[in-house]
């Protein structure tokens, strides 16, 4: 064979070969498949294991490994096993543990009195986790939430250092993991687009809420004017908040999307406890309707806040 075509015969194995791992990678290793998990297990989604009464129940995506969590112990339990496997936390206590919303992968809030760790855990090799260490926290702080955005591969997590205070770090797939400096310390919900790196949260104090751009570095409110507060986003990129009085109780939800703004979708006929929603539920109550809740399509709420005269930076 001359010399040439050897060169080309390598060059089109190696665009073959490239072109095999990019579709490996895209369509099963990077492609989002659900939508964001909830904390804890259904009945239904604990059937094929077994009935475990200590701690909390977590079931992957696709409902074959569960994960029984405490404070100081982690044991993941594979479909129609009854054997578990024990993980070793080196003598650290869980804070934080949620499975990601589109593969076989947990991420664990882990801390002690010196430490505060993010790790990732393999279900299919749980004893080997690859851990992220977050520098320069105050003792005792904890990872206490995580939005995790599966195209990009950026997780964010909330820590906790102390009471009504809050930092936010953020790391992606290289591990490059820094503290992402807000406008806010008393920070409430946050989320993530699944396919951008553009991070939500809300200052609970004040009733704003802030998108952050992961990229470019840039932040703003992106709520209309008046307090509210981030429920949550979902896989097409819509924004739930709705619209709190000064004790956080929610009178009116709001769906929106980025460039759009936001419409009143329905209210509560009694003021309802902010912290009780979840996005599940209001997703459900915007398409069966509820006895508690009225339809709308303007908000005659808004009075009941009194922070609707307040200008948005």
């Amino acid at each position: 064979m001359k010399p040439f075509t050897r060169v080309l015969s390598a060059f089109a194995v190696g665009i073959l070969l490239q072109g095999g791992v990019y579709l490996y990678l895209d369509q099963y290793m990077f492609a989002p498949t659900t939508d964001f998990n909830v904390a804890g297990a259904s009945k239904d989604d604990t059937k094929n294991f077994p009935d475990v009464k200590e701690g909390t129940k977590y079931v992957s995506y696709d409902r074959q490994f569960m994960a029984v969590v405490t404070e100081s112990s982690l044991k993941i339990y594979k479909a129609n096993e009854s054997k578990p496997t024990t993980i070793d936390l080196k003598g650290r206590s869980i804070s934080y543990f949620s499975w990601m919303p589109d593969r076989n992968y947990a991420i664990m809030g882990l801390y002690d009195s010196r430490e505060v760790v993010m790790a990732r855990l393999n279900a299919d090799d749980p004893e080997h986790e690859v851990d992220t260490k977050l520098e320069d926290l105050p003792r005792n702080s904890k990872i206490v939430d995580a939005a995790y955005s599966e195209a990009t591969n950026v997780v964010y997590m909330k820590v906790k250092v102390q009471e009504h205070a809050y930092r936010i770090y953020r790391t992606d797939a290289n591990y490059d993991t820094r503290r992402v400096y807000m406008q806010a310390t008393d920070i409430g919900h946050i989320g993530v687009f699944y396919d951008e790196d553009r991070f939500f949260y809300d200052n609970a104090k004040t009733g704003d809420i802030f998108m952050f751009n992961g990229i470019e570095g840039g932040w703003r409110v992106i709520n209309p004017p008046g307090r509210f507060r981030l429920i949550g986003v979902d896989m097409d990129k819509t924004i739930y908040i709705a619209r709190v009085d000064e004790d956080n109780n929610a009178l009116t939800v709001y769906t929106g999307k980025l460039g759009v703004g936001f419409k009143p979708v329905y209210k509560y006929n009694h003021p309802t406890t902010f912290n009780e929603l979840t996005l599940s539920d209001v997703k459900t109550i915007i398409k069966d309707g509820s006895d508690e809740t009225t339809k709308v399509t303007e908000d005659d709420t808004s009075s009941k806040s009194s922070s609707d005269s307040k200008k948005k930076s």
